[in-house]
């Protein structure tokens, strides 16, 4: 197994030395560049080879802060890394990473997800469905593990009628006893009278090579118990050969479902993938050459919702640009009414900042979807049938306020359970033309937060549905409740109750010139059809202080 980083040098002659290798770009006669991110396997080398991304790596050229990245390229080196624990961790890391691979290519493939125009090119050539050599290496692994007891249970069964019809005779003159306190002797191992041929041994001792031979060569951490022969070494090559006619005769002479499952996995191991369906394949592998898009779609999974067909243009704008994250949530004025929460993700390497195109990209998206909802109300869109949407009030001519953020992945620890979903401890970007108007459609902040990419990276492939919208909702509010708390910090609100549609609207014409942007209406315009009671909320920039006839202090409500 090798290791490599995306965008990272490496000597070119390591590079040439895996046979068809297509993820690097020489730089000249001694070095190369990594070009691409995925997985590969050389069925001739026997080799697995993952190229990470480079969010993996920092500064002083650590992965994760704990391998130098030419240490990963020597195949023993899962043998000179000391702390165990780490490299348990650092193995399965490296397991949801493919499993991702994985997953973006089933939605790449399923939900059409990139345009003919896009950027990245998804390589692969292991076909729809085709298992790849690493599906049922896992397979096998996690198969064992899940089973390990009703195995174990269908070796004490095989153990005791081992013992039925002993050779008590053979045994005495074979074997040396175990004592017991008494000098009663036991014997461990048996002799039967009659040699017959068990195709459950022989299947389960075929499957107990197979994990030896991965515990050995990816140094799985596995239990592997020695009651049946295990082939090792030019013996587990000599059954590789054989063990697709091995399988072909002893099919359909078990009956248990666990077996029958064993059978499955292991025809897939020694048929399907060495023989038939590979048909001289020196290599199988998947690989992306703009991983930034799989960040997003990983981003976008965990915090969208999946838009109607009408509401599409929203993330496709008319301008070219696409809104990498879009969804509906409360409103930061009125939970009673719903707006369009905007991110942006972005892939940097560990130490990199967020450039300032991309600030002034992330208020475009804003201003493009909040004209979006303008033209319905002007009757250039159809109406998109969400009542509780509301970005500008008729009356006031105030403008809801539009949540806007930027969102990054970053790896601290070898830690996959915890989101650490942090606001970042630096001033958001603040857009405006109008000094002083929040309720103005200029008027934009942007925040920027961190997400653990580990966390990230298990939760697009592994994530159950209920354990996602429970992170669906407490990330959402954990937008919102941001957002209105920077909004707190930085203006004074004050809210007035007035009786009736008529009387809000003559407050509102007598001090237009005077409050136009600094107030919204939190109740909708069906309020007038009605007559009934209406409010109005004011919003002053911190630090002055206002006192205002009729208004009371008012805090943003979480």
């Amino acid at each position: 197994m090798k290791v490599f980083i995306e965008g990272e040098h490496y000597p070119l002659s390591i590079l040439e030395s895996i046979e068809n290798a297509k993820f690097y770009k020489a730089l000249g006669p001694e070095k190369a560049k990594i070009t691409h991110v995925g997985y590969f396997y050389s069925f001739k080398n026997k080799e697995v080879i993952y190229i990470l991304p480079k969010v993996f790596i920092d500064t002083d050229k650590k992965v994760l802060s704990s391998f130098h990245k030419d240490e990963l390229i020597n195949s023993d080196f899962d043998e000179r890394i000391k702390n165990k624990v780490q490299l348990v961790k650092f193995k399965y890391l490296l397991i949801l990473f493919y499993r991702s691979l994985q997953e973006y290519k089933k939605r790449y493939i399923s939900n059409n997800l990139l345009k003919k125009d896009d950027t990245l090119t998804l390589d692969s050539n292991i076909g729809e469905d085709e298992y790849s050599y690493l599906d049922i290496v896992l397979n096998i692994i996690n198969f064992h593990r899940e089973n390990y007891n009703t195995i174990l249970f269908i070796e004490k069964k095989h153990r005791s009628q081992q013992h039925k019809k002993v050779s008590w005779e053979k045994t005495i003159k074979k074997t040396m006893p175990f004592f017991d306190k008494n000098r009663n002797p036991i014997y461990i191992q048996a002799y039967n009278k009659k040699k017959v041929v068990d195709t459950e041994e022989e299947l389960l001792s075929m499957f107990y090579s197979v994990l030896y031979f991965l515990k050995i060569e990816y140094k799985f951490d596995l239990s592997i118990d020695k009651i049946y022969t295990i082939h090792k070494g030019k013996a587990f090559d000599k059954l590789s050969k054989k063990a697709p006619y091995i399988l072909k005769k002893i099919k359909h002479k078990y009956f248990s479902d666990t077996l029958v499952k064993i059978y499955k996995l292991l025809e897939l191991y020694f048929n399907d993938n060495r023989q038939a369906n590979h048909k001289k394949k020196s290599s199988e592998y998947i690989l992306v050459d703009n991983y930034h898009i799989i960040f997003e779609d990983m981003i976008d999974k965990l915090f969208s919702d999946e838009l109607p067909k009408n509401l599409k243009k929203l993330k496709n704008q008319k301008d070219g640009k696409e809104v990498d994250h879009l969804f509906e949530y409360n409103s930061l004025i009125d939970s009673g009414e719903s707006i369009f929460y905007i991110g942006d993700s972005k892939y940097y390497q560990i130490g990199s900042h967020i450039e300032e195109k991309s600030q002034y990209k992330q208020f475009t998206y804003a201003k493009n979807i909040i004209q979006f909802n303008i033209d319905i109300l002007h009757g250039k869109q159809d109406s998109i049938n969400k009542e509780n949407l509301r970005y500008r009030d008729e009356l006031t001519e105030g403008y809801n306020i539009s949540p806007n953020f930027f969102i990054q992945g970053r790896i601290k620890e070898m830690e996959f359970e915890n989101d650490n979903l942090l606001l970042e401890d630096k001033d958001p970007e603040y857009s405006y033309h109008f000094e002083n108007r929040l309720f103005d459609r200029d008027t934009l902040f942007v925040h920027y937060y961190n997400i653990n990419f580990l966390f990230v990276l298990k939760a697009y492939s592994q994530m159950n549905l209920s354990k996602h919208n429970k992170f669906k909702i407490k990330a959402k509010m954990k937008f919102r409740e941001s957002m209105i708390e920077l909004l707190d910090s930085k203006f004074n609100f004050y809210k007035k109750s007035f009786a009736s549609y008529s009387s809000i609207k003559a407050f509102v014409n007598t001090n237009f010139r005077e409050y136009h942007g600094k107030m919204y209406r939190t109740k909708k315009e069906e309020a007038k059809k009605t007559n009934e009671e209406q409010e109005l909320i004011l919003a002053l920039e911190k630090p002055n202080t206002y006192s205002i006839d009729g208004f009371n202090n008012y805090i943003l409500s979480t």
